[in-house]
């Protein structure tokens, strides 16, 4: 399936043959965090780790999964197949990808008081909190321009910061594009009653039983 649309082997992306320069190392690197080859690792590690987890004797009463996790999440509870789940991964790394020369923004992971985080970014409107994941950890997405100046003020002040490895700065506009392709994917795959309950993780709420509601 990669190779048909121009992508290299995701086993050569993941594993790819080993270098000695660390130029080379680093280009590795950069193609493996391409959304278009990062997401369908993560998928493929998801779903193996899952089925180990299983065999070792793990059975969940619930799944929830946060952002490209909610994917694996519907698919351990049954609402898609294998297949399909596959296709999707694929076609959400797909349609986030953006060419070279675009800008699709990074993200910083900032360590400290979220409400004086929230206060102190209140001078760059185009960087957004993408992820609030503890009341003492937060994450900013926006333009590379703005997280870099961003991360020079908080650092000033004695925040501990770290830029995350991802080629754009996902949960904001900027990813904006990928909505109507991601859609028109979802639209060719076939929703299954869960098996077991799915939290959602945009309303926190169960996941409603209708296939045909799942996919709105």
């Amino acid at each position: 399936l990669f190779c048909k649309d121009g992508l290299n082997s995701l086993s050569e992306v993941v594993f790819p043959p080993p270098v000695f320069e660390s130029e080379h190392k680093q280009k590795q690197l950069e193609t493996l965090q391409k959304t278009e080859y990062a997401q369908p690792a993560i998928g493929a590690f998801s779903t193996g780790l899952y089925k180990i987890l299983q065999q070792a004797g793990l059975k969940a009463n619930f799944v929830a999964g946060h952002s490209f996790g909610e994917l694996t999440a519907l698919w351990s509870a049954g609402v898609f197949s294998e297949e399909d789940y596959l296709f999707l991964v694929k076609a959400r790394g797909k349609a986030m990808s953006t060419s070279p020369e675009v800008d699709a923004g990074g993200m910083l992971a900032v360590k400290g008081n979220i409400t004086q985080v929230t206060e102190l970014i209140k001078d760059f409107p185009q960087v957004a909190i993408a992820n609030c994941n503890s009341p003492n950890q937060v994450v900013l997405a926006g333009k590379k321009a703005e997280i870099t100046k961003v991360q020079n003020v908080l650092q000033a002040q004695g925040f501990s910061c770290f830029l995350l490895g991802v080629s754009a700065a996902f949960h904001t506009p900027l990813v904006s594009h990928a909505q109507k392709p991601f859609a028109q994917a979802i639209a060719q795959v076939n929703f299954q009653p869960a098996r077991i309950p799915v939290y959602s993780n945009v309303t926190g709420k169960l996941y409603p039983h209708e296939p045909a509601s799942m996919q709105k």
